[in-house]
């Protein structure tokens, strides 16, 4: 059986809170322009997805900000140990330069950077960040992440009103999706190339 992306949307539609909650917890940009999109189309209201974003990113950034902080004071977790070993030496050498020139503000930049949130939340754990400090500032952060990204996606779905009437949700959503895909493809190319030139 294919995937069906009509099917997929409706789904998307009908458990909305659900799925931006998931979507959300550890990145989320394509769940959360999509959204902003249903805030949009009229089928939640933009607090209540700012809301459910903003706590789902701060559970996720909070899970594992404990996972480094525990491994810091000796509870070997083996999803610790597997993570820590993902972000490499090299880059929890950077993220300590980082935390200690930018302090606190590294926790609220570090959630606008695709593919670092986990990263950057568990080296703050793990390189003993204070805890009030990094909820303060994750707070700030997520809050002005959901804000942004959801904010986005509602006015993408302004921007097509001229251009979309009689078109279906499907067909918009394709766009929504095909472009967050791209953009997480590029990102990771980025980020990919930029790792490369370090390593040399």
């Amino acid at each position: 059986m294919g995937f069906n992306l009509e099917t997929f949307l409706q789904y998307f539609v009908k458990y909305h809170l659900l799925v931006i909650f998931l979507g959300t917890f550890i990145e989320g940009e394509v769940v959360l322009i999509a959204g902003g999109f249903l805030v949009y189309e009229g089928h939640l209201s933009f607090a209540v997805l700012v809301s459910v974003a903003t706590l789902a990113a701060i559970i996720g950034d909070n899970f594992f900000y404990w996972l480094g902080r525990g491994h810091r004071v000796g509870a070997k977790h083996p999803l610790a140990a597997r993570l820590l070993n993902f972000i490499g030496e090299h880059r929890l050498f950077k993220g300590e330069q980082f935390l200690r020139r930018h302090g606190g503000k590294s926790v609220f930049f570090v959630r606008f950077l695709y593919g670092l949130r986990f990263a950057g939340a568990m080296t703050a754990g793990y390189l003993g960040m204070g805890f009030g400090r990094f909820f303060c500032f994750n707070l700030i952060g997520s809050l002005s992440w959901a804000l942004l990204i959801g904010g986005s996606g509602y006015l993408f779905g302004r921007s097509l009103e001229a251009v979309a009437k009689g078109v279906r949700l499907a067909e918009i959503g394709s766009v929504l999706v095909l472009g967050g895909l791209l953009a997480i493809y590029l990102a990771n190319k980025w980020r990919k190339k930029k790792a490369a030139k370090e390593s040399v």
